[in-house]
Formats: structure tokens, sequence, C-alpha cells
């Protein structure tokens, strides 16, 4: 029952507003064919300018109070504000406040996960976990560095080596 009262109001309220935008539509339908016929770039662009005046500024006074339109362009404003700093910090950031691009250290200890991935444990107290399945091979006392990617990636280089592991920082 109350779907059926549902669909009977959409239907009545559907039809009242076509009835009120009929005429609008009308006028405005003739305007913009009459406009597209003319062959001057600039009187048919005059054309378009007259016919918006006539058409649309009445329905915005008459539709559309200015309590409403004043708080969307102030959202508008911020959305577009909060758009344009994503992640801008790190652009503003100088080379200082970046920090350093590598760091070294020596493995105090050594896990290695089910899958071979390793966990390291480095003498500062800092743990770090392999990401990628690469081989590498790691002992305690090693030397390291750390050096960071691109993309906020940072992989592990032992010294001497030539190979690289993917690592995260858990600790």
């Amino acid at each position: 029952m109350r779907v059926y009262i549902v669909i009977l109001f959409s239907l009545f309220v559907g039809g009242a507003s076509a009835d009120a935008f009929d005429s609008i539509n009308s006028s405005l339908i003739d305007g913009l064919s009459t406009c597209i016929k003319v062959s001057n770039d600039a009187q048919r662009l005059v054309c378009f300018d007259q016919l918006a005046q006539r058409n649309v500024a009445p329905l915005r006074s008459k539709n559309v109070s200015d309590e409403v339109v004043a708080p969307i362009e102030q959202v508008k404003s911020e959305e577009t504000k909060i758009i344009d700093d994503f992640s801008k910090e790190v652009l503003k950031k100088t080379e200082e406040e970046r920090g350093p691009d590598s760091i070294t250290g020596t493995i105090s200890n050594l896990k290695q996960l089910i899958r071979g991935q390793w966990v390291v444990y480095f003498e500062s107290g800092q743990k770090w976990q392999q990401q990628d399945s690469i081989k590498i091979k790691l002992k305690v006392g090693d030397t390291v560095r750390l050096k960071k990617g691109s993309m906020g990636t940072v992989y592990l280089f032992r010294e001497g080596g030539h190979r690289n592991i993917r690592v995260k920082r858990l600790k």
C-alpha cells in the first residue's frame, strides 16, 4: 500500500512540475532555434546571451533563494582548496625537512618468516620487515643501508652486495 502512495505522489509532483515548466521550455526552444540559424559568430553570441538573460535569470530568482546559493559556492571553494592542497606538503618541504635519503645500521637480530621474508632488528631499536619475496643473505652483525625509493618505499642493501629488498618499518 505504501508503495502505491509513493508512486502516485511521485506522478502527481512530476505532472505538476512539467506543466509549470512547459511554457518556459517552449520559449527557450524557440529562442535556441532562432539563434542557431544566425550565420555571423558575433551576432549568434549576442543572440544566445540575450536568450540566457531572458530565460535563465527569471528561473534563478523564482526557484533558488540566495541563501542556498552562497553556502553551495562556499562548499565548492572549500572542496577546491582541499583538492589543491592534497599532498602538497611534500612539495613544500626543503631538503633539511625531508631528512636524509639513506641511513646505515648494524643488524642486531634476524628472524625469518614462514615464506622466507626477513624481519630485521637494528642496534638502534628499529624493526623492519621485508615486503617482497627476493632472496638475500643476511646475518647478525652485517652493516646494511636503508635507502628511500619512490612512492614512499624503502630498500635495504647489504654493504658489499648488489641485491636489495623492499622493507617496511614496524618499530
